[in-house]
């Protein structure tokens, strides 16, 4: 146990299992965290005291309390990330520097635009103090949906660098609805232009019921495929202009979101709090044109699935901005218990797991592509409701009174982690190496909103649940002339053996697992079965029948193995990397 608490994710992802075997702990690793807050609450100290984070946690910039109440109360979110990171990698350098901008703003639009900006700058200011890997959970209203705004911008110039990068896919499961702009012919001076028809058939609806519980905040981004001004002027912006509102049963106009859209940015964002002083929780939404060509794809997002949408759900993407970006390796959600690990298999998507397929429809100039973009966002599914010391709240399925830490917020950070194991594993892997590793080593899963079940990719569960000891394994299997200890793990696939000047393990399963070493040069191979004791394997044959020769060989090492039945030890000698032969004696 790493402090007070260690998050369940640990053993649901087999994290442990991949420290215990491999020797690796994310020493040497730097992974940065881009969040709300760190400290706003001031009590880091107790988890350094505690052993719940190190006493070394860079944090290149805080939020201020008054800038973080335009996103809610402060949290210290990023503390808890951090907490996360530290149970999975407890050897790696932690750094923070926080999402919020503290540039004053007058309005949450506003502020949302510029901590966008100061969220990009903060990507690159953690790859220039060293991250290898980073990772965040947070998701801004003015980042386009068809387009690569500065965020995934920023993602993709560091990623090219080499840095790892992590984004929680959102909460918003399938809350989304997008259509081509459907005229009404219905004209409504209170909303300033035609109204759009929701419904799909022969009938005219101008609203769409939906139903907002009481004491929940409804906030939603609404944008259109039309060019950003802020990413290139020379686009000359949105063509048109969209409006929405939000009505109360009887019409009345609650909310609205009703920028001037033509020649800037196609954005809305409508926000409304239903303080329980309505007729009911069921409202209306209405969209409008107000000028310019109605657009061939509207959409908004509800990105933490409060509402419900009640009529003509189109059940669309929600992965959306820097999270799908091409460099951005986006992170769905399964409760820890949920998972194999806890006796669930295949393990179950949290129902709030944001699903991706968001188009993207024009290139970073404005320019419109020939053919939409597609994107496989999210890659994989991390655990969430894991513990920690002061985030979220305790639930029923742990024994313990502990809070957790739910979302895939949550699930973000457990990954990056595991990243760091990786990376520590064989630090010669590139950021695509790392993501095809996490990839090709989950367990699959299903997607829940879809019928049978999705083998491979889909875009609620990616390639399916995270798996550490499997990845670290792969990434040494990767490795040839590592520098590292290592050990070799007798998986279901064939096991390479690499290793340094130190002693290299080698360790197997609780059954008895088959090795084959395959030379080329004559193409023969040496079948040799093992059983566990102390670390070591037993040999149940002699080594003195092998003296192959072939092109895969490793740093130079010996490794004794016992015989069953004898005293005799069995050595064999591994040339150094890049020579052509080895051979065995018997001792």
């Amino acid at each position: 146990m790493v402090g007070l608490v260690t998050t369940q994710g640990d053993e649901a992802m087999r994290a442990d299992v991949a420290r215990q075997t491999f020797g690796v702990d994310g020493t040497g690793i730097n992974i940065g965290v881009l969040s709300t807050s760190f400290d706003l609450l001031g009590t880091a100290s107790d988890d350094v005291a505690n052993g719940d984070l190190p006493a070394n946690v860079n944090v290149l910039a805080e939020a201020s309390p008054e800038l973080a109440d335009l996103f809610g109360p402060a949290t210290d979110e990023g503390r808890a990330m951090l907490q996360l990171i530290h149970d999975v990698a407890p050897g790696a350098n932690l750094l923070f520097h926080t999402a919020i901008s503290s540039e004053p703003a007058t309005s949450l639009l506003e502020a949302d635009r510029a901590s966008a900006q100061f969220f990009a700058d903060g990507i690159r200011a953690l790859a220039a103090a060293g991250a290898n890997i980073i990772v965040d959970d947070i998701g801004f209203a003015s980042d386009p949906f068809f387009q690569d705004g500065i965020i995934a911008q920023a993602i993709n110039e560091v990623v090219a660098q080499g840095v790892l990068y992590f984004s929680s896919a959102a909460n918003g499961y399938r809350n989304s609805y997008e259509s081509a702009f459907n005229p009404s012919g219905v004209f409504d001076s209170r909303f300033g232009g035609e109204l759009h028809d929701f419904d799909p058939g022969s009938a005219v609806d101008t609203t769409q019921s939906i139903t907002i519980p009481t004491g929940e905040t409804f906030s939603i981004p609404f944008q259109w495929d039309s060019p950003f001004f802020s990413l290139n002027p020379n686009s000359g912006g949105s063509p048109n202009d969209l409006d929405i509102f939000l009505l109360d049963s009887s019409g009345n106009i609650l909310a609205s979101s009703t920028e001037s859209n033509v020649g800037g940015d196609p954005v809305e964002l409508l926000n409304f709090i239903n303080d329980g002083s309505y007729a009911s929780d069921q409202f209306n939404l209405a969209i409008t044109l107000r000028e310019g060509a109605a657009p061939s794809l509207m959409k908004y997002i509800d990105p933490q699935t409060i509402a419900t949408i009640d009529e003509y759900d189109t059940a669309s993407s929600t992965v959306w901005g820097h999270a799908n970006a091409a460099g951005a390796f986006a992170v769905g959600a399964a409760a820890f218990y949920e998972t194999p690990a806890f006796g669930v298999d295949p393990a179950n998507l949290e129902e709030f797991s944001s699903v991706g397929g968001t188009p993207i429809l024009f290139d970073t100039e404005g320019n419109r592509l020939p053919c939409p973009e597609i994107r496989r966002q999210p890659r994989i599914v991390g655990p969430d409701r894991g513990n920690t010391t002061f985030f979220g709240r305790d639930r029923s399925q742990d024994a313990d009174t502990f809070p957790n830490f739910g979302g895939t917020s949550a699930a973000a950070p457990h990954v990056a982690a595991v990243a760091a194991l990786i990376l520590q594993a064989n630090p010669n892997l590139n950021p695509s190496e790392v993501y095809s590793i996490l990839e090709s080593t989950a367990l699959d899963m299903d997607d829940p909103g879809t019928p049978g079940f999705d083998e491979g990719y889909d875009f609620a569960t990616g390639y399916g649940f995270v798996q550490a000891d499997r990845a670290v394994e792969l990434a040494l299997a990767q490795n040839p002339c590592s520098t590292r200890e290592d050990a070799l793990l007798a998986g279901a696939n064939n096991g390479l053996l690499v290793g340094d000047t130190a002693d290299d393990p080698l360790h197997n399963g609780g059954s008895y697992d088959q090795h084959i070493y395959s030379w080329l040069s004559d193409g023969t191979e040496a079948i040799a079965n093992f059983n566990s004791a102390d670390d070591q394997s037993v040999l149940t044959s002699l080594f003195d029948s092998l003296g192959y020769s072939g092109d895969r060989l490793i740093s130079e090492q010996y490794l004794q193995q016992a015989q069953i039945g004898t005293d005799t030890q069995a050595q064999i000698y591994l040339n150094n990397c890049g020579s052509e032969s080895f051979s065995s004696v018997l001792i």
